[in-house]
């Protein structure tokens, strides 16, 4: 008889976990409290917005973003069939450009290809994406230094001190103009989690060189989006794709608790009060849902259980979610994500029917015919008051909200020098706020879709995939894995850890998954070594011990410093002497003066 597999949590967690475990052998059910699957990144289709055959309006919890770096997630949509013929991958669509829009300006657009051959390629690919905002350049000398010491910091640095720090106060940000500013709080959130002023410096600045690394070799073509509503073309075929596979699915089933005995999960009870019972069992809620449902038992057993379950998850996590504009006539405006540095909330867009052209246009699909554009928009921040209504998005209503949002973007868009309005009141047909936004209580709503920002010292706090509970096992994006990203690719990647565990567990002969690594260019391997030598020695970064951000005044200094620390500079045996050689070397041919 099959091991059977209970998954609790139908989002892109718990289906990955479904989809490794049934493909090897595995009796595999999932349980989902709504009646719908894929958990944030399913789509919310718009109650009886539908005419004459068309379908309802496709709103979602927020817009879908895959960068280069992404693997796992695009792996396991590789082998997901779709209907039509070949793969879910194939619905991938690349983004070709991108936008900054500031108020009182003109949208910035910049294309580039830069392909990376030494270190400080990468500051002059920053340089060049910088170049037409007006910041002053000596802050860009100065963020660019940054980033390259963060490239050739070691892993044992990243993690005992970039980690104890926030992103924001590694830059040092707080010394820059107000324009650089206003774009480091704005643009990194488009990866969802990014906040840097509370996430901490090694999980946003490792996410944050993968992005760099993209962009330098790609151009803006660094990321995709797909080709039409999630659900549509992912979620839908991988449901029917598992369930030939013999995955049996419970929607509409709300885990109440979780029962202990002899140091293992024996059951689980649902709301309505059925016991379910299993062999092994896999968590895949949202991280608030986990400590609210991890029994107190469990921490006899797991310190690592215990530790997260005596935090206050409002501390831990932050509310980011999406609201979608439909428009009578199609605006792409760009064709990829425009960023709103000047948004209080830190919006970021993109029109998305300009990427579902092969399922013809959306006027003939969608709605009742007259809504012919689709602008969906990532709301960040809901702390800060809005430009508009003057309140926090935490408390304001939803016409509130879909008010504050219409008029950022409109003071954006279409700018002071703009000749011809980009967005206009008349081209607005109707909006859709993200449903996990629970207003039956009034406002403050309750948002049951927060996600983990990974402040400063939570790896500590964080589980592993495998507890130490033998028979149970986290597949959600906020256990420890490469990716250490609240994301779907990081929710794919603990289910493959968990599922892992799981066939360890069993002595199964089946394949493990494959988990892959985060890749940073092998150009700054060396200065790596070096700093690794550094660190266990309790010295301070080469370009701290230079003071390489403080006196980086010319782009020529910087491109030395960074050519000086590359390919063959250093070797493997580093002892008190080379190092000391080395820094007085780089101290007198960057010309930096000694202290």
């Amino acid at each position: 008889m099959a091991t059977k597999v209970l998954i609790l949590g139908g989002g892109v967690g718990g289906l990955t976990a479904a989809h490794e475990l049934a493909e090897r052998g595995f009796d595999v059910h999932v349980c989902e409290a709504r009646p719908a699957w894929g958990g944030k990144a399913r789509s919310q289709p718009v109650p009886n917005t539908g005419t004459d055959g068309r379908a309802d309006l496709p709103g979602e919890h927020g817009f879908r973003f895959y960068p280069r770096f992404y693997k796992h997630v695009v792996d396991t949509m590789a082998r997901i069939p779709r209907p039509s013929g070949g793969s879910v991958a194939d619905m991938l669509r690349p983004t070709t450009e991108s936008a900054i829009a500031m108020i009182d300006q003109d949208t910035w657009f910049r294309f580039f290809r830069r392909r990376v051959v030494k270190p400080y390629d990468i500051a002059a690919s920053l340089e060049l994406f910088f170049q037409d905002l007006d910041f002053a350049e000596t802050d860009i000398l100065v963020f660019a230094a940054k980033i390259l010491e963060y490239f050739t910091s070691c892993d044992e640095r990243r993690l005992g001190e970039y980690e104890k720090i926030s992103w924001w106060d590694f830059l040092e940000a707080d010394r820059y103009g107000e324009r650089l500013q206003r774009q480091l709080r704005s643009v990194p959130r488009t990866m969802v989690a990014m906040d840097p002023q509370r996430g901490s410096a090694r999980t946003i600045g490792t996410i944050s060189m993968q992005l760099f690394i993209d962009f330098a070799q790609t151009g803006v073509n660094n990321d995709r989006t797909l080709g039409g509503p999630t659900s549509e073309v992912w979620i839908d075929p991988w449901i029917a794709h598992l369930r030939a596979l013999g995955v049996t699915f419970h929607a509409s089933t709300q885990i109440a608790k979780i029962d202990v005995a002899n140091g293992q999960i024996a059951s689980v009870t649902t709301t309505t009060g059925d016991t379910l019972t299993a062999d092994h069992y896999v968590l895949s809620v949202p991280i608030d849902a986990a400590i609210a449902l991890l029994p107190s038992a469990l921490g006899a057993h797991d310190p690592g259980l215990a530790k997260l379950r005596e935090r206050n998850p409002d501390q831990l996590v932050a509310w980011m979610t999406g609201i979608q504009f439909f428009l009578y006539e199609d605006v792409p405006m760009v064709r990829g994500h425009v960023y709103y540095p000047d948004s209080p909330w830190a919006l970021t867009s993109i029109s998305q029917p300009q990427f579902w052209r092969d399922d013809g246009l959306f006027r003939r699909k969608y709605g009742s015919g007259d809504v012919g554009g689709l602008i969906s928009v990532d709301i960040s921040d809901f702390d800060v008051p809005g430009a508009f209504v003057r309140k926090p998005a935490r408390l304001c209503t939803p016409d509130e909200i879909a008010k504050e949002v219409w008029e950022q973007l409109k003071a954006a868009v279409n700018g002071a020098t703009v000749e011809q309005k980009i967005l206009s009141d008349a081209v607005l047909h109707s909006w859709h706020l993200d449903d996990d936004l629970d207003y039956s209580r009034g406002v403050p709503p309750v948002n049951r879709s927060r996600l983990l920002v990974h402040p400063p010292g939570s790896w500590e706090l964080r589980p592993e995939a495998a507890t130490a509970i033998p028979n149970l096992v986290i597949a959600a994006d906020y256990v420890r894995t490469y990716t250490d990203l609240a994301t779907m690719e990081g929710a794919n990647e603990a289910a493959r850890r968990a599922v892992n565990a799981i066939l360890e567990r069993t002595q199964s002969p089946a394949p493990p998954c494959a988990v892959w690594p985060l890749v940073e260019p092998s150009q700054f391997d060396a200065a790596k070594r070096l700093d690794a030598w550094l660190y266990r020695r309790g010295r301070r970064h080469l370009f701290e011990i230079l003071g390489i951000h403080r006196v980086a005044q010319t782009a020529e200094l910087l491109r030395k410093a960074a050519d000086l620390v590359g390919v063959g500079k250093l070797d493997d045996k580093l002892d008190e002497y080379k190092v000391t050689n080395l820094l007085r070397s780089l101290t007198q041919r960057l010309g930096i003066p000694t202290t």
